[in-house]
């Protein structure tokens, strides 16, 4: 139906339709509401993959994988599912 990708002339037909029902100044709030929820989402994922330290009551043993801890216990990763060796 539609036959293939957008073309930069239907982007521009898209953004000219955009400005004229929103106007420049609401267009560019909500072109800074998105920017700033997604510096916020990549810190939120930056920040949970760094590692943490292991619990003190648990003996724990980090993953191979993504460097997380998991309990001895735990055949799995807790975090990313990488299967953790014997030991």
């Amino acid at each position: 139906m539609f036959g293939g990708l957008l073309q930069p002339v239907h982007l521009l037909v898209i953004l000219i339709i955009l400005v004229l029902v929103l106007g420049p100044t609401r267009l560019q709030g909500i072109g800074h509401a998105l920017g700033q929820s997604w510096r916020s989402l990549v810190a939120g994922f930056r920040t949970s993959t760094q590692d943490a330290e292991p619990p003190a009551a648990l003996p724990a043993r980090p993953c191979p994988r993504c460097g997380g801890w998991s309990g001895d216990v735990a055949n799995y990763c807790t975090r990313c599912g990488a299967a953790l060796g014997q030991g």
